[in-house]
């Protein structure tokens, strides 16, 4: 089936004639239907969002306020929205077209690479005053905004979402003893005091695009995006086994991630050494199998246990 005949899936004749002349499309029309929320038709400048369904507008409508508020090279820019009963029973979206493919099989130079440009741009976005954000960003996307930009104390992180900073201490103290559990639970807390900034919520391959050079062209997808912590961009957790196959040693991944990302940052973060005893502590965590989280979720029993085990002998290690 070719392009124009595939975009009857999202748009049949009466529908993709109006819409062609309501938003000036006249070239080729290319559909994607990948995404697990959105159908997307490529015109050469712009791409069109449609919601697969009525469940999905909400969320859709979040991403694109993303898009309104965050101007960085490598995040669509919204261009429009419309609400056209004749065209589609649900509002559709323009944004900027950012072209690229998503990663392949990553070598551990390649990985080092995307990470290091990965963190740069989050180190962009991130730099975004919570104040400016739309009211409907203050939260994730599952819960209520509150009444005004969140703060360290008071924005989701994924620490708190596992029991918080004496909890996790505690998770892992029989592994760990009595004194290393102090400078543990100091690293904890320090990471579970970084200021909120706007996150991406999702962050994983799939949400990526890179060129033919292997250069970073585009973060996509930002319907998880919300002024969060902003360590929701580096548990890694959805990312897919054959990168995480790809590091050299445990936490290489988000030790590029981190590390770029923080000499980008103009404001005060916590080490890299405490970060990776807290990511490190998140894994052994959210990857128990008595916990109900939707970290690592994808990912196979047999995966979760070698990672844990992985995780735990890091750890040890670390606190040595």
């Amino acid at each position: 089936m070719d392009d124009e005949a595939a975009v009857g899936a999202v748009l049949v004749a009466t529908q993709l004639k109006r819409f062609r002349d309501l938003c000036e499309v006249d070239g080729p029309i290319e559909p994607r239907f990948t995404g697990a929320t959105k159908h997307v038709l490529l015109a050469d400048d712009r791409a069109f969002l449609f919601p697969r369904n009525h469940t999905i507008v909400g969320q859709l409508t979040r991403e694109c306020d993303v898009y309104a508020t965050v101007d960085q090279p490598l995040v669509p820019r919204l261009l429009g929205r419309w609400d056209e009963p004749g065209i589609s029973p649900y509002p559709f979206f323009a944004v900027t077209r950012l072209r690229g493919t998503e990663p392949a099989d990553l070598s551990p130079e390649r990985l080092q690479l995307l990470a290091e440009q990965l963190g740069t741009a989050l180190a962009a976005c991130h730099h975004i005053s919570p104040a400016t954000v739309p009211p409907s960003l203050w939260a994730n996307p599952w819960s209520e905004p509150p009444p005004a930009p969140p703060t360290a104390a008071d924005c989701y992180t994924p620490l708190r979402e596992l029991g918080g900073a004496e909890h996790l201490a505690d998770e892992v103290a029989s592994l760990i003893g009595p004194a290393a559990r102090a400078r543990l639970l100091e690293a904890l807390q320090a990471v579970d005091a970084m200021d909120p900034v706007l996150a991406h919520g999702d962050l994983y391959e799939s949400h990526l695009l890179l060129n033919e050079s292997g250069t970073l062209t585009g973060i996509l997808d930002w319907g998880f995006g919300g002024v969060l912590s902003p360590l929701v961009d580096f548990t890694c957790s959805q990312w897919d086994s054959t990168s995480w196959a790809a590091e050299r040693s445990y936490g290489d991944l988000r030790r590029h991630l981190w590390t770029t990302y923080a000499e980008c940052r103009s404001v005060p973060l916590p080490s890299w050494e405490q970060v990776h005893l807290a990511l490190t502590t998140f894994d052994i965590a959210a990857l128990a199998p008595e916990t109900e989280t939707h970290y690592y979720w994808q990912k196979s029993p047999e995966w979760q246990a070698a990672r844990r085990a992985a995780a735990q002998d890091s750890l040890q290690a670390q606190l040595k």
